[in-house]
């Protein structure tokens, strides 16, 4: 099957060759259908010098459905004779309260033109079901695991968590941040946090002037994902607090490197993976207790990991497509 993946991600030098590069992220679809990637808004504007019946050569067109490419997925419907899957790839609200409402009329469109609709969480099947006549079902996100595991071997865990979401001084970068560090301050033990930039340091180092926040270790998103990832298995344990219901690309991360999370049943990864470690995303109480019984019960440390281990292969590349086929059959 000759497959394309239309995102809003930024350009990239490797665009429209075979995508090859294996990470948590929505690129991961090219990867393994040994397909190619576009930039949807990049492309309507001219910027690859080709025109939408290019898409004619593909079998199958993915489109990462974000407000800048929903005019782009209806394009490629009208002026070309591929299959169109629309990827939702956003949390729920994304598209239910951050979305304008001109680009939701348009978007609930593009939902009926599509030949089908794929998304993360199985609680948002309902809803998109109501908005279109196409298919709808949950695919997911395919995970490296092999390679994960290949880049980090079993090591001495350090006592600290690793958190979730990042400090950013942009808004869509920044979701959840100070909760999940108002519960790292009820928790007292080192933390671990991603940043985009130096600013963002001060912001935390201002907010330890009130909360009894242990030591803290920033790290740069900057430096990329397989830095991200390779770090992140020498922490004893994940805790992401996130209300949004989505995929959630964290839970899964911890499971692959063998660290429990605690984190909200809104992120589908962490349901299935860790069903006793779930909370309510404002429950910072049962956060605490879960991280207290964690680190002081080595069997119920063990009988998470365990658990988890068992239900990834739920999140393989073969289990992924095969959803994905089910879906579009």
């Amino acid at each position: 099957m000759k497959f394309c993946l239309l995102s809003a991600e930024p350009y990239h030098p490797d665009h429209g060759k075979i995508y090859t590069i294996q990470q948590n992220n929505t690129n991961i679809w090219a990867a393994i259908m040994g397909g190619t990637v576009y930039n949807g808004p990049l492309f309507d504007r001219g910027d690859y010098g080709l025109d939408y019946d290019y898409f004619d050569e593909f079998d199958l067109v993915m489109l990462a459905l974000r407000q800048e490419t929903i005019e782009v997925g209806i394009k490629v419907k009208q002026r070309s004779k591929t299959k169109v899957i629309v990827f939702l790839d956003a949390e729920v609200d994304y598209f239910t309260t951050y979305t304008p409402l001109s680009l939701k009329a348009k978007m609930v469109e593009l939902l009926n033109m599509a030949d089908a609709v794929a998304v993360l969480h199985d609680e948002s099947v309902p809803f998109f079901k109501a908005l279109t006549t196409r298919p709808v079902g949950l695919v997911g996100l395919p995970f490296p695991l092999k390679r994960v595991r290949q880049m980090c071997p079993p090591v001495q865990k350090q006592e600290e968590i690793e958190l979730g979401s990042s400090i950013s001084s942009f808004l869509i970068h920044n979701r959840n941040a100070l909760i999940n560090l108002a519960a790292l301050s009820e928790i007292g033990m080192p933390g671990v946090v991603n940043i985009w930039e130096p600013i963002e340091m001060e912001y935390v180092r201002s907010i330890r002037e009130y909360l009894p926040i242990q030591q803290i270790k920033f790290r740069y998103n900057n430096l990329g994902w397989d830095h991200y990832i390779t770090q992140a298995n020498y922490s004893l344990l994940g805790l992401h607090l996130d209300n949004r219901y989505s995929w959630g690309r964290f839970p899964i991360d911890c499971a692959a490197v063998r660290m429990p999370c605690v984190a909200p049943p809104s992120l589908y990864t962490q349901k299935i993976l860790f069903p006793r470690l779930c909370v309510p995303h404002r429950d910072i109480e049962g956060a605490v207790a879960l991280v207290k019984k964690l680190v002081s019960d080595a069997d119920f440390y063990e009988e998470v990991i365990s658990y988890a281990e068992s239900q990834i292969e739920l999140f393989s590349y073969e289990q992924c497509k095969m959803r994905l086929f089910n879906l579009i059959s």
